[in-house]
């Protein structure tokens, strides 16, 4: 079962980034055509509600081409990295000595990542509450409590093995 969710992480990560590679690209030439004024076939600028989006052709992305696409490609990087970093997290369990400094450290890396979220969300949240005068829940802040309760147990998992490291430590001074 370790082994299951070890590869199901690592087919994530390379299939995530293997979209994020293509979108980025596509999203980028979209971005350029409508900057620069180039007719690019892979890309289609479309005006709705007097938005301008960009719809690339062959695997159904639309975005918003405005400050949102820098937003869109930051999310990109952020996930792929998130993904390598999880694969790591689960190639912990598999591994033959959990309670190592190796093991510790891919722990607190992912504990950490999980941060980035919900700080990038408080700040989302904070601005929209301030300019906007009003909250409301919708899906972003869902994925920063995903994050930030993930963080929580997170905590508690790194405690566990920072412990477990230091007995296995202590047990090879001995010996």
């Amino acid at each position: 079962m370790k082994k299951i969710a070890y590869l199901i992480s690592k087919l994530t990560f390379w299939g995530f980034t293997f979209f994020s590679i293509i979108t980025l690209f596509f999203s980028m030439l979209g971005f350029l055509e409508y900057k620069l004024k180039w007719d690019n076939s892979f890309i289609e600028i479309v005006k709705r509600d007097g938005l301008d989006f960009a719809k690339i052709h062959g695997i159904g992305v639309e975005f918003w081409l405005s400050y949102a696409v820098f937003l869109m490609w930051a999310t990109f990087i952020f996930y792929s990295i998130y993904f390598y970093v999880l694969q790591n997290f689960f190639a912990i369990f598999i591994s033959q000595k959990t309670f190592e400094e190796k093991s510790v450290q891919q722990l607190n890396k992912f504990y950490r990542l999980n941060y980035i979220p919900v700080i990038m969300g408080f700040i989302g949240i904070t601005y929209r509450y301030f300019s906007l005068g009003y909250f409301k829940f919708d899906e972003p802040h869902f994925y920063v409590l995903i994050h930030l309760i993930l963080a929580f147990f997170l905590y508690f998992y790194l405690d566990l093995i920072t412990k477990g490291n230091t007995i296995q430590q202590e047990n090879d001074l001995t010996i």
